[in-house]
């Protein structure tokens, strides 16, 4: 019997294991993925923001080195919206912090965190293996899956679903979810470009929705550019001679011409929200029990709270000897605390959709003033700042750096 069972093994999955080993813990991560298989890098690689909470986070993992290396830090933001005045800048300086986030490429984040499940001697890694059913008793959750050999079986103590926004597994366990759909699509793509800002990151609120540009390193940016559906399927169908003006005229000139532009994917963009974030021995964690907004890019970061919380419900805990009524009670607690965060930067995000993707003029005037006014205001400014670097959730021992 294995004491965690991790079903999913994206970055969700594997920073679940990481954080969870135990010298008195053995755990199996189930993914339908062949983790082995190469990714592609440049102008055609997906990067994620990395909130400073979740660098402490990393920090306690022992791992940061290791993603610092790959990655590159935001210690400015500008943040403006197109055709307005108002402008907001945030400084990692003004918090005696070296940087506000990083940005990292998936599959560099992807590698680091492979080889370090890797070495971890009690981590059992299953790729290429299919969920196929779920079900628990008193003692435990059994898990069914189809891998390169067939259907293998499994019994854990607790089980966490972390296999996405269209978990199998969470509807496997009959767990609902709501879906929000906000009639956008994301376009990403990185782009070069001719006057690089040293660790700057920009966020420009348009009509139909924000674009980033987010720094990779030397002139390279990850443009994540939220649109109304039609108009982002037309603009990825673009060459890139046509993606590049209409990206240049929507942004502007802050980083010079836009010299290069690499693959772009274009993704509707829901909200899932799951209804319950445990049942039994399973918990939801990650887009299983919330996938978001890119807005304000907590997906990722909010994730890895959920994980953060359960390090601290489970410290030192060995998983195989807790009663069902002490299981019962962890997991209740889990979804208590972790509601009220998610609920809150849901709602923050929302709230960034509706200012800032409506052109109604009373909309219009009240963010071009918003913007103005939150540079003049260093205490409403932090408040902004630290809500999305995911430092005003503190608490546990894993956004405190260590274990």
């Amino acid at each position: 019997m294995r004491d965690i069972a991790i079903i999913g093994g994206g970055l969700v999955g594997l920073c679940a294991a990481l954080a969870l080993r135990h010298p008195v813990r053995n755990l199996t991560v189930i993914e339908a993925a062949d983790l082995g298989k190469a990714q592609s890098g440049g102008l055609a690689a997906r990067s994620i923001a990395l909130s400073a909470s979740s660098v402490q986070i990393f920090r306690a993992l022992g791992i940061w080195p290791s993603i610092e290396a790959c990655a590159a830090p935001i210690r400015h933001i500008h943040v403006s919206a197109r055709e307005r005045w108002g402008v907001t800048r945030l400084d990692a300086a003004d918090y005696e912090l070296d940087a506000l986030g990083y940005v990292i490429e998936n599959n560099d984040l992807t590698r680091i965190l492979l080889a370090a499940v890797a070495a971890a001697d009690n981590v059992d890694l299953e790729d290429r293996a299919d969920f196929d059913s779920i079900s628990q008793s008193k003692s435990g959750v059994n898990l069914e899956y189809r891998g390169e050999d067939g259907i293998k079986q499994i019994e854990a103590a607790i089980a966490l679903i972390a296999d996405g926004a269209r978990s199998q597994a969470r509807d496997a366990l009959g767990i609902g979810h709501r879906v929000v759909d906000y009639g956008q699509a994301v376009v990403i793509s990185n782009v070069e470009v001719g006057k690089p800002q040293v660790a700057t990151a920009y966020e420009r609120f348009t009509s139909q929705g924000p674009l980033a540009m987010l720094p990779l390193g030397g002139k390279t940016y990850a443009c994540v550019w939220t649109m109304e559906q039609k108009s982002a399927v037309a603009t990825g169908e673009l060459g890139d001679d046509g993606f590049r003006a209409a990206l240049q005229d929507c942004f502007g000139f802050r980083l010079g011409l836009i010299e290069r532009v690499g693959q772009r994917f274009s993704v509707p963009i829901h909200r899932i929200q799951a209804e319950a974030l445990q049942q039994g021995r399973c918990l939801l964690v990650g887009n299983a029990a919330n996938a978001l907004h890119p807005v304000a890019g907590q997906s990722f970061n909010l994730a890895l709270r959920d994980v953060a919380c359960l390090y601290e419900l489970l410290v030192d805990q060995d998983v195989a000897k807790i009663d069902a009524e002490s299981v019962g009670a962890i997991c209740t607690e889990y979804e208590s605390r972790r509601k009220r965060e998610q609920n809150r930067v849901i709602g923050y995000g929302d709230g960034l959709v509706t200012l800032f993707s409506n052109e109604l003029p009373l909309f219009a005037q009240a963010r071009a003033a918003g913007l103005g006014l939150l540079d003049l205001l260093p205490s409403l400014k932090a408040q902004a700042a630290l809500a999305g670097m995911g430092m005003t959730f503190g608490g546990n021992r894993l956004l405190r750096g260590h274990l």
